[in-house]
């Protein structure tokens, strides 16, 4: 399954990621577990983003699931292709 995701932080200044899918977003949310590391953070109508609780967390994440990171304006555009399939 391919997955892409995009860093962003968060308003504490802590690292996260958002992560879609052409699955679909359940389907991030059963391939994805962050473990004592990551925060899985899963709202309707939003991507899935991990929020990382130890540095290195998300780093680790994406190389293990070989997420394909994205700049801001291909996050857009692929959010805007997988219409309602990239959130909750």
């Amino acid at each position: 399954m391919t997955l892409y995701g995009l860093r962003g932080i968060t308003h504490g200044w802590g690292r996260l990621m958002s992560v879609m899918s052409p699955s679909g977003a359940r389907a991030v949310l059963a391939a994805l577990d962050g473990g004592a590391d990551v925060e899985v953070v899963a709202r309707p109508g939003q991507p899935v983003q991990l929020h990382q609780l130890r540095d290195g967390a998300l780093d680790a994440l994406v190389a293990g699931h070989g997420i394909v990171e994205l700049d801001q304006a291909a996050w857009t555009a692929r959010k805007q292709a997988l219409g309602k399939d990239a959130v909750l």
